[in-house]
């Protein structure tokens, strides 16, 4: 029964999203949301639960919120300035490589995708919790300097509390 529960839930959540990313209520669009909201909640249950419950430890709606707010910020200015940088001509592409222990996988995952939405900026690879980064740069740049950035603007609003007072300490 609560596995029936927690998958209708899963539906729900997938049928708002479906009709707020698509803001149409023809009946061509309902149908087709349902289906995928169903066949999606169906298919990835076995990813998102195990025997334990849930896999994937959410994240504060609040700092859910800070979080986007942030990547927008950081998509629009690194926007413009990678525009100046290429228009500039000293920068080349750089490989470097981001250790994030202390995120779980789903949250590396976002910090790898959130370094892609960014101008500039491509997630080559994620082994394990090391993300391999291109980015335009001086090629003399530290590579501990050029992850700064990406720890200052993405990691630490996916640490937990514990993590954040662990560091402090």
């Amino acid at each position: 029964m609560k596995n029936i529960i927690t998958r209708l839930k899963f539906f729900i959540v997938m049928l708002m999203l479906w009709f707020l990313f698509n803001f149409n209520f023809e009946i061509r669009t309902i149908v087709f949301g349902v289906t995928i909201s169903f066949l999606v909640s169906l298919f990835t249950y076995e990813v998102l639960y195990d025997e334990n419950g849930f896999r994937f430890k959410g994240i504060k709606i609040t700092k859910l919120f800070i979080y986007f707010f942030i990547l927008f910020y950081e998509i629009f200015r690194s926007s413009i300035l990678y525009v100046i940088n290429l228009i500039k001509q000293k920068y080349e592409p750089v490989v470097f490589k981001i250790s994030l222990e202390h995120l779980t996988n789903v949250q590396v995952a976002i910090v790898a995708n959130s370094i892609t939405l960014t101008p500039g900026t491509i997630s080559i690879e994620v082994i394990d919790k090391t993300i391999f980064v291109m980015v335009l740069a001086d090629p003399k740049t530290d590579h501990e300097t050029l992850a700064k950035p990406i720890r200052d603007r993405f990691e630490k609003y996916l640490l937990s509390k514990e993590v954040n007072e662990d560091d402090n300490n």
